[in-house]
């Protein structure tokens, strides 16, 4: 029995090396974020490895002193022990680290959460939904625009009406061009980060277009008025922007340090108990099989 006691203390000890190796990992994800180290990603790599190394480990040394023949549910119970006692001190350590070591930590977490989730939307490409929208509400400036002209200008009727078709019919070539977007040399264009300044571009062009088209008609100085103001009032509209507002209330956000410790313990005692089945196969499976002695 006492041999047995023995041979447990090894999954205690390798228990408080996780929790030490943990917190210490906490202190240099400080550093980098404090450091704006654009390796940081790589930290979450690094744990997994020392999780499955420091179980390996524990379990190894618990078979060579445990008496009896390793069982699976002898080695996994080992890895749990370890996970546990490294999760306990890992959430003690947490404590201490938000409430007296880093109190802006959980902000800058989330800043950064935050800025990883709009480099994810940029990266992303604008969806039918979205473009469609956005075209709507070009739409809808281009006819504020072109009734503030008709107001100003003090045009004549038949001038208004001149101006209406010709903004109609650019906005129709303009829709028409951003509609068929699947072309190859243009898709990085609709990535969401590029999106905004190109679909503007697109629409310049097509006003050059236009204007080269019917520079002799007297309504065409008024339509690119109205499109010219039109791009400009577009420089506010991002639907990047509009995705990120809309989605950010997913981006996990915590105030209390106590909520975050103990989600962040929980989740360390999870990838304990999961990689812990792997290593426990593992062992179990290794070496050392049960043989039956035939008496001679």
């Amino acid at each position: 029995m006492k041999d047995d006691n023995k041979s447990w203390l090894v999954c205690l000890k390798w228990g408080v090396l996780l929790g030490v190796a943990l917190s210490l990992f906490e202190v240099v994800k400080m550093v980098a974020r404090n450091v704006e180290f654009e390796g940081a990603k790589m930290f979450d790599i690094a744990i997994i490895i020392v999780f499955i190394l420091i179980l390996h480990a524990g379990v190894k040394e618990f078979k060579e002193k445990y008496p009896h023949r390793l069982s699976f549910s002898k080695a996994f119970a080992c890895c749990l022990v370890v996970s546990i006692v490294g999760s306990v001190l890992f959430f003690g350590y947490d404590m201490i680290h938000y409430t007296v070591i880093d109190k802006a930590g959980l902000s800058k977490k989330y800043e950064s959460a935050l800025k990883n989730f709009r480099m994810v939307i940029d990266r992303d490409t604008i969806n039918s939904q979205e473009l469609n929208l956005y075209l709507d509400t070009v739409r809808i400036i281009m006819t504020d625009q072109e009734r503030a002209v008709c107001q100003s200008e003090n045009i004549s009727d038949s001038l208004r009406t001149d101006l209406h078709r010709g903004k109609e019919m650019v906005g129709r070539f303009y829709e028409e061009k951003m509609i068929a977007r699947r072309a190859a040399d243009t898709a990085k264009n609709y990535q969401l980060a590029n999106f905004a300044p190109y679909s503007r571009r697109v629409l310049m062009e097509t006003l050059e277009l236009y204007v080269a088209q019917n520079e002799r008609e007297p309504s065409t100085p008024y339509v690119e008025m109205v499109v010219q103001q039109t791009s400009s009032k577009l420089m506010a509209v991002n639907p990047a922007d509009i995705r990120f507002e809309q989605n950010k209330s997913h981006v996990p956000h915590y105030d209390n340090a106590l909520t975050y410790t103990a989600v962040s313990a929980l989740m360390d005692l999870m990838y304990g108990m999961f990689f812990g089945l792997f290593v426990a196969m593992f062992h179990y499976r290794s070496k050392n099989p049960i043989e039956e002695k035939v008496e001679s």
